[in-house]
């Protein structure tokens, strides 16, 4: 059944998005079920789920994230002990899944996704270090609003969770009204750091 899922996804994801497939990885999960990991022969690799009503894959996720780092991913040229860049994406809404959309660049559909950037740096956060590293943020920042990255919510943090120990992050995200603070200077940053 894992061979047959996965086989099956495949053909379903070649024809819905018109792409090439050349790994098909399937594998069982109590959690969700049947599952395959697949790659295209552009190098996307996603996952898709078998479900009894509709299937699920990460397809065009996978997509965005990619562009995303390839247009904003370029932390370290403003960020001093930047370890990696990584973007979270998700929908707004469902209905906004517009395959059609992968053809544009990202900052054009930006406003029907949730974007975070998580900048994960290589030391914890240092009171005495802070306010070069903020700098360095706001410099970063109005990079990304000067990029077509208005509406990204930016993460930067040193990550310990496998320690349990929160070290400190500049958490420049949405409020509960879904508005994103309004970044005017250095002093805006530090008031961003939630420890």
């Amino acid at each position: 059944m894992i061979k047959e899922t996965a086989e099956l996804l495949k053909e379903q994801m070649e024809e819905k998005y018109g792409i090439i497939v050349i790994k098909s990885e399937g594998f069982y999960t109590t959690d969700i079920g049947y599952v395959a990991t697949l790659t295209t022969e552009s190098g996307i690799t996603f996952d898709a789920w078998r479900r009894k009503n509709s299937d699920v894959n990460f397809y065009m996720e996978e997509v965005w994230r990619r562009k995303g780092i390839d247009k904003w991913g370029i932390a370290g040229d403003f960020i001093t002990g930047t370890e990696s860049v990584e973007l979270n994406v998700g929908y707004r809404e469902e209905g906004k899944k517009d395959v059609h959309k992968l053809i544009k660049p990202i900052e054009e559909v930006n406003n029907d996704l949730w974007l975070t950037i998580y900048v994960d740096l290589k030391e914890a956060y240092k009171k005495e270090k802070a306010k070069e590293i903020e700098k360095e943020i706001f410099k970063y920042y109005q990079f990304l609003q000067q990029n077509g990255a208005e509406e990204v919510e930016l993460i930067v943090r040193y990550n310990e969770n496998f320690l349990k120990r929160d070290t400190g992050s500049y958490m420049i995200i949405r409020n509960a009204e879904g508005k994103l603070p309004n970044i005017r200077d250095v002093e805006d940053v530090s008031e961003t750091l939630n420890k």
